[in-house]
C-alpha cells in the first residue's frame, strides 16, 4: 500500500479506461472515496447523503443483523439530519473563501478498511433504488479490489492548509474552490502518510514536486511523485503552518471530541 491515487485515476480504473499497472497502488484518501461515491455534489454546498459513522452503527452491519433495514433509515426526512450521525471537518477561511465542510472522512475510511458494507447500505437506503444500486456498485468495486482508505488526520489538515496557502499564492484555483481544496487534501494525505502519489493533474503535480523537491517519474500521462523516502527534517522545513498567518482555522468533529486550532 505504498501508493495513493486520486479520484480521476480511481474513476478511470473503475470505468476500465486505465488498468492498475502499479504494484502496491491500491490506496486512496477519504476525500477520494467520498468524491468517487458522489457523497458531495460538485454543484452544491450540501452533501447528497451522509455516511453513518460505523462506530455508532456497527451492530447494524449486514453480516450481523438478521432483519431488514429499519424503516426510519429509509426515511428521507430522517436522513437529512445525518450531519449529527457522522464526523466532519470544518475549515474557516475567514473572509477569503467560503467555509469548507467535509462529512464522513472517518466513516468512509472505516467502512472501506473494515469492509462494513452494511453501514453504507443503511446510509443510502433513503435514496432511489437506481441511485442505491449505482452507489453500491461503486463501493463494491473499492472493496473487491482491496483498496486501503486513509482518513484525514490533524497533521494532514494542517499540512494541507499550508499547501493550499502556498498553492493559491502562485496558481489559479478551480472555479469551484472546493475542488482545489479537495485536491490539496488528497496530496497532503500522500505526504503525511509518506506514500507515492499518482494524479493526472499536471499543475498539482508540478507544484507538489517543486515544493517538496520530491523524486518524480513521468509515465505517459501521469506523474508519480515519491514522498515515501522524504526525511523527517525535510518535511518539517516545508510544514511552516503558513495558514496560521492568514487567520485560517479548522476543527474536527466526530461526536466524541472536537479538535482544532
Amino acid at each position: 500500500m505504498n501508493t495513493i491515487i486520486d479520484t480521476q485515476v480511481l474513476s478511470y480504473r473503475f470505468k476500465e479506461i486505465e488498468n492498475d499497472v502499479h504494484g502496491g497502488s491500491r490506496a486512496i484518501s477519504s476525500i477520494t472515496a467520498n468524491e468517487f461515491l458522489l457523497a458531495q455534489p460538485r454543484d452544491s454546498k450540501q452533501p447528497a447523503y451522509y455516511i453513518l459513522h460505523p462506530a455508532r452503527y456497527s451492530v447494524l452491519n449486514s453480516e450481523e443483523r438478521d432483519f431488514g433495514i429499519p424503516e426510519h433509515f429509509g426515511n428521507a426526512k430522517w436522513a437529512k439530519g445525518g450531519a449529527c450521525r457522522t464526523d466532519q471537518v470544518i475549515i474557516d477561511f475567514g473572509s477569503q473563501f467560503s467555509a469548507y465542510r467535509e462529512f464522513g472522512n472517518e466513516a468512509i475510511a472505516e467502512v472501506i478498511n473494515k469492509k462494513n458494507y452494511g453501514v453504507y447500505e443503511l446510509s443510502v437506503s433513503h435514496l432511489s433504488k437506481q441511485k442505491q444500486k449505482y452507489l453500491k456498485k461503486r463501493l463494491k468495486y473499492i472493496l473487491d479490489n482491496n483498496y486501503r482508505c486513509y482518513s484525514l488526520t490533524r497533521a494532514t489538515i494542517e499540512n494541507g492548509l499550508t499547501l493550499f496557502s502556498e498553492f493559491a499564492a502562485k496558481h489559479n484555483c478551480k472555479s469551484n474552490i472546493r475542488n482545489t481544496i479537495n485536491d490539496i487534501l488528497i496530496l497532503a494525505t500522500a505526504v503525511d502518510r509518506q506514500k507515492k502519489f499518482i494524479t493526472y493533474d499536471n499543475v498539482l503535480n508540478r507544484f507538489a514536486a517543486e515544493y517538496y523537491e520530491a523524486r518524480s517519474h513521468q509515465n505517459e500521462d501521469e506523474l508519480i511523485i515519491d514522498f515515501s523516502e522524504e526525511t523527517t527534517e525535510s518535511r518539517k522545513s516545508k510544514e511552516s503552518k503558513g495558514y496560521v498567518n492568514r487567520g485560517w482555522s479548522y476543527s474536527v468533529r466526530n461526536n466524541r471530541q472536537v479538535q482544532g486550532t
